[in-house]
């Protein structure tokens, strides 16, 4: 009896062994970036006016820069018609804690029940690590009294580096303004010159 046992472990030695290896494979290295919602703002069932932000704190645990967007969906479709978002917060190596929010805009109600946070390398295609935040929040079009923000909102508004970033996209935002008002007087002052 010993024996017939003896061989049968013998057999499985090298199965028992693949499965170990396969079980190490699948778990998360030191190096896989880790990603996690600390709070919302508000909480994640809300309904909120046509251009109210819905804030997500979060803290991400990376040995690169990784820049993290948000991708709010809807039945596992994503929503992109007016929608508005904060910048893509780029995340130093060695990682942190930021706030990021997203809002709709428009004549009709949107609903959203899940928001992933995407944390990609810059100007990479392809996800270092995904985190699905499951919500059930709506925007509608008529008037919603205004949400008093958390204090952690408020205090990461106030951020010296925040402010720096935003002022980096308005100052985009205003060069885009000008080659856009430069393209219309250049039009225009063209087909002044051809009635003429």
């Amino acid at each position: 009896m010993t024996t017939v046992l003896r061989r049968m472990l013998h057999r499985l030695q090298p199965l028992f062994a693949g499965s170990v290896l396969l079980l190490a494979a699948c778990m998360p290295t030191g190096d896989t970036p880790q990603l996690r919602v600390i709070a919302t703002d508000p909480g994640s069932e809300a309904v909120l006016g046509a251009q109210q932000r819905f804030h997500i704190q979060f803290a991400l645990d990376s040995k690169t820069p990784l820049v993290v967007t948000l991708d709010p969906y809807f039945d596992h479709q994503p929503l992109s018609a007016n929608l508005g978002t904060s910048a893509p917060v780029l995340m130093p190596a060695g990682g942190g804690s930021a706030v990021a929010y997203l809002f709709f805009w428009g004549d009709y109600a949107t609903r959203v029940d899940e928001i992933k946070l995407v944390a990609r390398a810059p100007k990479q295609a392809q996800p270092a690590v995904e985190l699905a935040l499951p919500v059930k929040l709506s925007w509608i079009s008529r008037e919603v009294p205004p949400h008093e923000a958390a204090p952690w909102v408020n205090a990461m508004q106030k951020n010296p580096a925040a402010a720096d970033e935003r002022e980096h996209w308005l100052a985009y935002g205003a060069v885009i303004l000008a080659i856009a008002v430069a393209g219309f007087a250049s039009h225009w002052l063209r087909q002044r010159r051809r009635m003429r």
